[in-house]
């Protein structure tokens, strides 16, 4: 009996290993909003034709800009499909340049604590 159980337990724990944490966020959240800022990647739903949000960056964005306006801006989901995308905390940067990708214009800022990136979960 022990050695079931034990097997069990060993079979759940890998099942849960390759697992990460999804979200359905709103166009304006963010990973700091979402409380998320402290993990190294988790997977985002967002919702088709996000209009304006706060965002800045281009390719790397301050993790207080929107996720998915970051996501459309590039490329990784459409703007009028939306779709799962995933996150990846990385380092803060010294700089981020803004830029107009996809129909989504971002802006400029200076050095921020953290940043993320996005990809689709999809492909």
């Amino acid at each position: 009996m022990e050695k079931i159980i034990l097997m069990l337990a060993v079979i759940l724990s890998l099942i849960t290993v390759g697992c990460k944490k999804t979200v359905n966020a709103t166009c304006s959240d963010s990973p700091k909003t979402l409380k998320m800022q402290n993990l190294k990647e988790f997977a985002v739903n967002c919702p088709a034709n996000c209009g304006s949000a706060s965002i800045w960056g281009t390719d790397s964005y301050t993790t207080d800009s929107s996720i998915c306006l970051a996501a459309v801006h590039t490329g990784a989901i459409q703007k009028d499909k939306g779709g799962k995308v995933t996150v990846f905390i990385i380092a803060g940067l010294p700089a981020y340049t803004g830029s107009e990708k996809n129909g989504v214009t971002t802006s400029s800022w200076n050095s921020y604590e953290a940043s993320f990136t996005v990809k689709n979960s999809d492909k």
